[in-house]
C-alpha cells in the first residue's frame, strides 16, 4: 500500500496537496533569488512590488527599524480591519472621488486585508452558484484563484489586438446578458496591458453594471500608476467609486470591490 501510494507522488508534492504554480512577480523573485538576489543587496532592486524597499541606497530616507507596540496591540486584530483606519479609508475615498456627492462612504464601506490575494480570495469565497466573467489577458494570479473554487463557474472574456485590449461598455452589456454574468472581475488599470477604463468609459462600465443587475469587481491596486492625463487635474487616480450614485446596491462593496495599494 505505502509502495504503491509513492509511485504517485513526486519528491516535490505533500499528499493531499496540489502543485501549486508560481505566477507573475512571485514567479520572477523566485528566480531572482536562485540568481543570488537578496533585499540587503545594494546590487539588487525589486521593482514589482514597490520597490526598491530595503538595503543600502544611497540618499535613501532613512527606514523604520523598530516599533513599540502596547499590549493592547498584542490581540488578533479584526478580520475586517481596524475600524479607524477603515473609516480614515472611507473619507480618504470621499475627498478623492465623492467630493461633490451627497451620498458618502463610511466604514461599513470598506474592509482592510493583508494582501490582494487574500482579499480577492475572501470576495471570491463569497461569491454564490454564479457565472463570473474574468478578462484574458488580465492579472495572471486570477486564473489560478478563480480554478480553486466551485461554487461558482469562472468564464475567461477574451480581449484581443483589434480592440487595443479594451471592451466598452456596449460588448460588456453583450457579454453579461448572453452569458449570464452575475459577477466580472478585472483590474483597472489593467495588468498587463496597461489599459485604463477611465471617465465617460468607466461610468458607462458602472451604468451596465446596475442595469444587468452585475457586481464589478473592480482591482484598482494600480489606480495610482496613470501617466496620462485623463481630465484638467495635475495627477490622475482613477476609480469606479467616482460614479457609484445612491441604490446603486450591486455597484458598491461588497458589490463593487476595490483593491488599493499599501
Amino acid at each position: 500500500m505505502f509502495q504503491n501510494h509513492a509511485q504517485i507522488t513526486t519528491s516535490h508534492s505533500i499528499p493531499g496537496f496540489r502543485e501549486v504554480p508560481k505566477t507573475g512577480v512571485i514567479y520572477v523573485m523566485s528566480e531572482a533569488e536562485k540568481l543570488g538576489f537578496t533585499y540587503d543587496s545594494a546590487q539588487w532592486a525589486n521593482l514589482g512590488q514597490g520597490s526598491p524597499e530595503t538595503g543600502p541606497l544611497a540618499g535613501a530616507p532613512p527606514r523604520i527599524e523598530s516599533l513599540e507596540i502596547p499590549p493592547a496591540g498584542h490581540r488578533y486584530a479584526p478580520v475586517e480591519g481596524d475600524l479607524v483606519l477603515r473609516q480614515r479609508v472611507a473619507e480618504l475615498y470621499n475627498e478623492l472621488f465623492r467630493k461633490n456627492k451627497t451620498s458618502k462612504y463610511t466604514y461599513e464601506n470598506v474592509s482592510i486585508s493583508g494582501g490582494g490575494r487574500s482579499a480577492l480570495t475572501r470576495v471570491a469565497a463569497a461569491l454564490g452558484n454564479v457565472n463570473m466573467g474574468h478578462f484574458l489577458p488580465d492579472y495572471t494570479a486570477y486564473e489560478e484563484l478563480l480554478s480553486i473554487f466551485r461554487a461558482f463557474s469562472p468564464i475567461p472574456l477574451l480581449l484581443d489586438l483589434e480592440t487595443e485590449y479594451q471592451m466598452s461598455s456596449d460588448a460588456l452589456r453583450k457579454r453579461i446578458m448572453g452569458l449570464g454574468l452575475s459577477a466580472v472581475l478585472a483590474s483597472n488599470p489593467c495588468n498587463p496591458t496597461g489599459q485604463l477604463i477611465a471617465g465617460s468609459c468607466l461610468r458607462k462600465w458602472v451604468e451596465v453594471a446596475r442595469e444587468t443587475h452585475c457586481t464589478l469587481i473592480l482591482d484598482e491596486f494600480y489606480s495610482h500608476f496613470v501617466y496620462r492625463r485623463v481630465s484638467e487635474k495635475p495627477f490622475q487616480l482613477v476609480s469606479a467609486a467616482e460614479y457609484i450614485s445612491p441604490g446603486i446596491r450591486k455597484a458598491v462593496p461588497t458589490g463593487f470591490c476595490c483593491r488599493i495599494p499599501g
